[in-house]
């Protein structure tokens, strides 16, 4: 399946210029869904390199996947050793050394670093290092409206043979809480209830559960989960998509989100796919997961069945708890079902025709427009320019450097011609500052 995720990145950039008054320079992972450092790059190619990716504004979008500091700390693009860097090794330089997911020193003191994260350490870290502003928004709810639009257009008709459906293909990373679940599943007789499967394999790694070094070992399974379900045959775009069948055969989805053992509040298209089909959910996430939902305006279903997992921290527990409430509702009485099903139904349709609303759409970007016009204020409020302008003025006091930037040709790499635009560009503007200041 294509998904044309650089549609997104558009609409952003043109918003945060919009905003700003200016360009501005996004960079994002392409091919998407990569979570290699050479594979963040710019959306647009550019004219001249080296002189526009000072000159404006950057932002780093990260806001698809959980933010991970430690590891974009450690995985970085080295720059190669060309003639400009051995320059600068001569004079003790090291004004191009990246830093966290590369960000470099510009004339703006600080980039942008687009997420959908909340309740987040990692953010605390991004914000510790003083490099990067961080800027949320759902991301997913955005996608999600987009890659499930023609369910919008769907009628979907009950038959359903089953109480449960639960996709359930990735384990490794932050989702092995999931081969628990399935364990956990077997061991409270509820297999019969569910539409599901399992990978014995997980398909990133290729690597069997029982051969996994797990790191949280509470998550390994007991039983062979492969003698009891059929194995997945999804791929890592499925979640973008839906299936009418599944649905309609179906009265709860249990949504397996991509984080559970964990503090943050990270909701991705998975919740949402649920709302746009119009199905009844049970959510297994972080805890608070369902008040996030709410705080969107979403309806959960705390009048039909019991939504206390959703305040247990523990995640074990949450866990256990949220099997719990599976059991009890394969209990109830056919009287009890019809009833409640038809109660949890209705505001499914509620949350159906809220995801594709006009007014949910708004309330999504608006969130982002605001967090950009702060982000943009600090940016302003930073000391600017003067860093880079001091730091070149230094550089060309070396003759080795007037040299190197006499006889360079490379757009990639400073020429004179490009630095003292920039120096002229600075100066203007702290000129113009100044004034404004004296007035």
């Amino acid at each position: 399946m294509n998904i044309p995720l650089d549609r997104l990145y558009h609409y952003i950039e043109n918003i945060a210029s919009e905003i700003y008054g200016s360009r501005i320079l996004i960079y994002r992972f392409f091919p998407h869904g990569s979570k290699n450092i050479d594979d963040l790059n710019i959306l647009h190619e550019l004219e001249s390199p080296w002189l526009d990716e000072l000159l404006y504004p950057k932002i780093w979008c990260h806001d698809q996947e959980p933010l991970n500091h430690e590891f974009y700390s450690k995985n970085l693009v080295v720059p190669e050793n060309d003639d400009w860097n051995n320059v600068l090794k001569s004079i003790n330089e090291d004004l191009f050394s990246p830093k966290n997911l590369n960000h470099q020193q510009t004339i703006f003191d600080k980039g942008l670093l687009l997420h959908s994260e909340v309740r987040s350490a990692e953010l605390i870290k991004y914000r510790s290092d003083n490099q990067l502003i961080p800027v949320y928004y759902w991301n997913h709810a955005v996608l999600a409206r987009d890659w499930f639009r023609y369910a919008k257009h769907e009628t979907f008709q009950k038959q359903t043979n089953q109480t449960f459906l639960i996709y359930n293909r990735a384990w490794s990373g932050t989702r092995e809480y999931r081969l628990k679940f399935t364990d956990l599943l077997i061991e409270n007789n509820l297999v019969q209830h569910c539409q599901t499967t399992v990978n014995p394999y997980d398909p990133e790694l290729a690597t069997h559960y029982k051969n996994y070094n797990f790191k949280n070992s509470q998550w390994q399974p007991i039983n062979v989960l492969e003698n009891f379900f059929r194995p997945s045959t999804a791929d890592s775009a499925s979640s973008a998509d839906f299936t009418t069948d599944d649905y309609n055969s179906t009265d709860i989805e249990v949504v397996l989100e991509t984080l559970f053992d964990d503090s943050r509040l990270h909701l991705t298209e998975k919740s949402l796919r649920p709302m746009a089909c119009g199905q009844p959910f049970i959510l297994a996430a972080t805890h608070g997961s369902l008040e996030y939902l709410r705080g969107y305006g979403f309806k959960t279903f705390d009048t039909i069945w019991n939504e206390d997992y959703d305040l247990i921290v523990d995640p074990q527990e949450r866990l256990q708890a949220i099997i719990t409430v599976m059991q009890e509702i394969v209990g109830w009485s056919p009287l009890t079902r019809e009833t409640k099903i038809h109660q949890a139904r209705e505001i499914a349709k509620y949350n159906r025709q809220w995801f594709f609303s006009q007014e949910f759409f708004n309330l999504i970007v608006s969130e982002l427009k605001n967090n950009l016009n702060l982000a943009f204020q600090e940016l302003a409020s930073c000391d600017n320019y003067t860093r880079w302008y001091n730091r070149w003025k230094t550089l060309l006091t070396y003759p080795e450097v007037i040299k190197l930037l006499n006889t360079n040709q490379s757009l990639h790499l400073p020429r004179m011609d490009a630095v003292n635009q920039i120096l002229l560009t600075i100066e203007n503007q702290l000129a113009a500052s100044a004034n404004t200041n004296e007035k």
